[in-house]
């Protein structure tokens, strides 16, 4: 699209040689192609929420490579407002209560006897899932 469009509106109209038009079109395939692809597959995989929540991490990438690249300072709230955006991510994408779980059970296994040797899992009833008959 932006290969038919330029003629008209680039003024002056740019010389559209076979370089340019080369790199035009590899940066639709490759850089809005793939990156829909690669969007499509991360909203099929994590749900279109989660896969939204992406989009908050652009801005700390962005200050990130500001104060690595270009030398801007960063004041104290930056690093702050980094920490509450992922955190926020966290909790949207429901990680933190996963995250706490995980500490959580890390903490009694250390203190819990060990269970059988051959690792047999218990499978009682109140670990199977109900059945409920649909009407």
């Amino acid at each position: 699209m932006l290969l038919a469009a330029t003629p008209w509106a680039a003024r002056p109209a740019p010389a559209l040689n076979g370089r340019v038009i080369v790199s035009m079109v590899l940066l639709g395939v490759a850089g809005t192609g793939l990156a829909y692809v690669w969007n499509t597959a991360i909203v099929a995989r994590w749900g279109a929420t989660n896969a939204a929540t992406v989009t908050y991490l652009t801005p700390l990438v962005g200050v990130l490579l500001g104060v690595l690249v270009l030398g801007e300072r960063a004041s104290w709230n930056q690093p702050v407002g980094a920490l509450v955006v992922v955190a926020g991510v966290l909790v949207t994408q429901g990680r933190l209560g996963s995250m706490r779980a995980r500490l959580t059970a890390a903490g009694s296994e250390r203190a819990a006897p060990a269970g059988p040797a051959d690792g047999a899992r218990d499978v009682s009833a109140a670990a199977a899932p109900s059945r409920v008959p649909r009407r």
